[in-house]
């Protein structure tokens, strides 16, 4: 059984996070065509939950490399417990990233990203849970809303556009020149509906979420019309 480190609360950047998000700019340049939307209104203090839809492995540093800053503090990502046995781990743990175990409700996550929010950090979350091989929006995860309608803070919605022909599922090399969008959105509260049971309010709640995402990318990636 591996310990588990206590959770440290991240609300400066350091020199080295300085260093990568700079570097990421860089590399997303250099293979892609980046464009960035919406910065200005990303908050500088107090706590925040950052949600963006999810479409390649490249989304968390791509919205890092941005947000970082323009928020002028990090972005503690919530992280499927998979990628702390990879290389990656180092760098997980260098940014505060938040371990989420596979499959069913993590409570343990759940209460490690109150933490976060409760001691003024900047929570940022993949709804969806998994990517979308085409690109499209799926239904949501109850977790983002959960956690705003209990903490009371401030939700950020960023469209990611583009990635899934960037980096496709199973491609190791992305495909260069491809036009990648950041949208940020305004931030705004989430409110349960009180007519609803609660388990209906907070499905609602995620819904109307992820809808602030969809409105945030490019018309072919929103959901399509059942």
């Amino acid at each position: 059984m591996t310990e588990s480190k206590p959770l440290v609360v991240l609300t400066r950047t350091t020199r080295f996070m300085r260093l990568v998000a700079s570097s990421f700019r860089v590399i997303f340049r250099v293979v892609s065509r980046v464009r960035v939307e919406g910065l200005e209104l990303a908050p500088r203090s107090g706590p925040l939950i950052v949600v963006a839809n999810h479409t390649t492995v490249a989304d968390p540093p791509l919205v890092a490399a941005w947000l970082q800053p323009a928020l002028g503090r990090p972005i503690q990502f919530m992280a499927k417990e998979q990628l702390f046995a990879t290389a990656l781990r180092p760098v997980l743990r260098v940014f505060g990233a938040v371990r989420v175990r596979a499959g069913g409700s993590d409570v343990e996550a759940y209460r490690a990203g109150l933490s976060v929010l409760h001691g003024g950090g900047v929570l940022g979350l993949f709804p969806e849970g998994t990517r979308s091989a085409d690109g499209i929006i799926a239904a949501p995860h109850i977790g983002a809303a959960m956690l705003a309608a209990r903490s009371g803070v401030r939700v950020l919605p960023i469209g990611v556009s583009g990635g899934h022909r960037l980096l496709p599922p199973g491609a190791r090399l992305p495909r260069f020149g491809v036009r990648l969008t950041l949208r940020v959105g305004a931030p705004f509260s989430v409110t349960l509906d009180s007519a609803l049971d609660r388990r209906a309010a907070v499905e609602a709640a995620a819904d109307a979420i992820m809808d602030r995402v969809a409105a945030l990318v490019e018309p072919d990636q929103r959901p399509r019309a059942s």
